[in-house]
């Protein structure tokens, strides 16, 4: 499979000599002028902005003052072009502004004019989460002599929102942006498995009317950005030429790989390209360090559970059924007495049917199964305790947080308590067959799913997703979030200690619950997944001993592709028994 990479190569002259020198980029500040609310007059340079609110790009705007804030926000920074950035942008055309991510789709606009639009927003609403954004600014809006403006407008279709990234970069525009690199890596997963050779064929193809020299460096670094190899390649590519090169990689230790791509004009670098690789992901070693009484516990926390009469009520939703199922609002009552519940959609016609219980992720704002969906099946979409139908009047604030003092107290407890009692309503329907039930979820309800099946064992097939909340030491070294809340708790609570914190955790670590599963398992990752890595998911897909089989995915991050839904209800349908 080829990835074809369009590279714009960040190098660029200065006119008082002739040879080319490293410019480099520039981080814009970190704080923005923000406004919750639409008007495209904010994107105006003449805008006066002073009364509103400074933001950080690099958290979401609910984690500063805009708590439940679901819509738009815009986001307003002035700029000064670094005297070292006139000539190059002049002469080269333009300038490029990029980021990692936005939650979840966004339109750039510099002094008052749309450069590009990354998603959509409604009425044609698509969410472009996870996806980087690189924009090229052309040199007849840029005012390179005085002040420029730059407008964010930022669409949030549920949950957390805003700009979050590390960085907002600026660099001039590259005069070698006809150049184009495609790398070819061998297998289709991007995952290496065995003796089979490691390498990356990478050809650079010039669409200029002269030749070119020009090198790649690579670097490979493992996930947790340690160096582990760096080679350069010397290339002479001629005008409208390609040529080819093969990188051999040395990897030997199991894992997920970080690799950088460079290319290289006179010395000086130009705007790397990044993407991940794998190396026999099931023999990652990440072991479990449960507790000594992490079996007691969750014995005693289901013992309780099991003394809360579930109560269930079940509401008709007769504006919403209009296919073959009904759809039903349903409310119970789960550990400790706190109210869940969830949209159940099941058959009108009467008999038996499996069920698909399906656990939402962090914050993810609740959805109805369609009411002609998966036919034959009663789908069950649940939301535990604060989450989901319950976010209006949440109290727990940031769940990964809430009571982390002590096992006892944390929220996951009773919110893994929500997923049994989840199979618990299910089981109590007369049109349910018990034998036949599923479970699935991605992200947070992908952990939510494997800490199901290994709670409850009425569950006979999973499908879990980019599961979140396992193995948590690496897990914080990985990824900025969710250690970046732990952190802000820390710096919080100067009396706690992070080997109590990591105690804790462990009692909710899914890697330490994967071992009582018994179910069949199939798991699906994003190989570039920058939120759940796949290293965090192989830690709890590892330890399950029942069958199990894996699907990754190359191109995706936090996301898994439309052919997904049809594997997993193949798998589904199997291990049911289901024709």
């Amino acid at each position: 499979m080829k990835r074809i990479i369009i590279i714009n190569l960040a190098l660029w002259l200065l006119a008082s000599c002739n040879q080319m020198q490293d410019i480099g980029d520039v981080a814009l500040s970190p704080d923005w002028r923000f406004s919750p609310g639409n008007d495209l007059a904010w994107a105006q340079p003449g805008f006066d902005d002073s009364g509103w609110t400074t933001v950080s790009c690099s958290d979401t705007w609910e984690n500063q003052g805009f708590e439940g804030l679901d819509g738009y926000g815009w986001y307003r920074q002035t700029i000064t072009l670094p005297e070292n950035f006139r000539k190059p942008v002049e002469k080269y055309g333009g300038l490029v502004i990029s980021y990692d991510n936005a939650d979840d789709s966004d339109a750039l606009y510099f002094n008052g004019q749309i450069i590009a639009k990354t998603g959509d927003f409604p009425p044609e609403y698509v969410s472009a989460y996870g996806q980087k954004r690189r924009h090229v600014i052309p040199f007849e809006y840029i005012n390179t002599e005085g002040p420029n403006t730059i407008a964010i407008q930022v669409y949030d279709g549920g949950g957390n929102g805003g700009i979050v990234t590390s960085q907002v970069i600026m660099k001039p525009l590259s005069p070698a942006s006809k150049i184009a690199m495609t790398c070819d890596i061998v297998p289709q997963d991007w995952v290496f498995l065995g003796d089979a050779p490691k390498t990356i064929n990478v050809t650079l193809s010039s669409q200029e009317n002269s030749s070119s020299k020009c090198s790649v460096l690579m670097e490979v670094m493992t996930d947790k950005y340690e160096p582990t190899q760096t080679l350069q390649m010397p290339y002479k590519v001629k005008a409208q030429e390609s040529l080819t090169k093969t990188f051999n990689l040395d990897l030997t230790r199991p894992g997920f790989y970080r690799c950088r791509l460079t290319p290289v004009i006179n010395g000086f670098k130009g705007e790397p390209v990044q993407f991940n690789i794998g190396f026999e992901p099931e023999k990652i070693e990440s072991p479990v360090d449960a507790q000594p009484d992490f079996t007691a516990f969750w014995e005693g926390t289901r013992a309780q559970l099991d003394q809360v009469p579930m109560n269930a009520k079940m509401t008709l939703l007769k504006e919403f059924s209009t296919g073959a199922r009904d759809l039903y609002y349903v409310e119970m009552k789960s550990f400790g007495n706190e109210t869940i519940g969830g949209y159940y959609a099941t058959p009108r016609a009467k008999g038996k049917y499996p069920a698909i219980i399906v656990y939402m992720g962090y914050g993810s704002v609740a959805w109805m199964p369609h009411t002609d969906g998966e036919p034959g099946f009663a789908t069950f979409v649940v939301s535990t305790r604060g989450q989901g139908i319950f976010m209006p009047g949440n109290k727990y604030g940031k769940w990964i947080c809430y009571g982390i003092e002590d096992k006892d107290t944390y929220y996951y407890r009773g919110a893994f308590m929500d997923l049994v009692r989840a199979v618990d309503f299910v089981c109590s329907r007369p049109e349910i067959d018990n034998t036949k039930i599923a479970a699935e979820g991605g992200s947070q309800g992908g952990a939510f799913t494997m800490a199901a099946c290994a709670l409850d064992h009425r569950i006979a097939v999973a499908a879990p997703t980019i599961p979140f909340l396992s193995d948590y030491r690496d897990y914080f070294e990985i990824v900025q979030w969710p250690g970046s809340d732990i952190h802000e708790y820390m710096n919080n609570h100067p009396e706690a200690k992070w080997d109590d914190v990591f105690k804790v955790l462990s009692y909710f670590d899914i890697k330490n619950l994967a071992p009582w599963i018994s179910c069949p398992v199939i798991m699906a990752a994003g190989l570039q997944d920058e939120t759940c890595p796949p290293h965090t998911n192989f830690a709890g897909y590892n330890q399950i001993t029942s069958e199990k089989e894996y699907r990754i995915y190359k191109d995706y991050g936090h996301n898994t592709p439309p052919e997904w839904q049809q594997v997993r209800m193949d798998f589904f349908k199997k291990h049911l028994n289901i024709q």
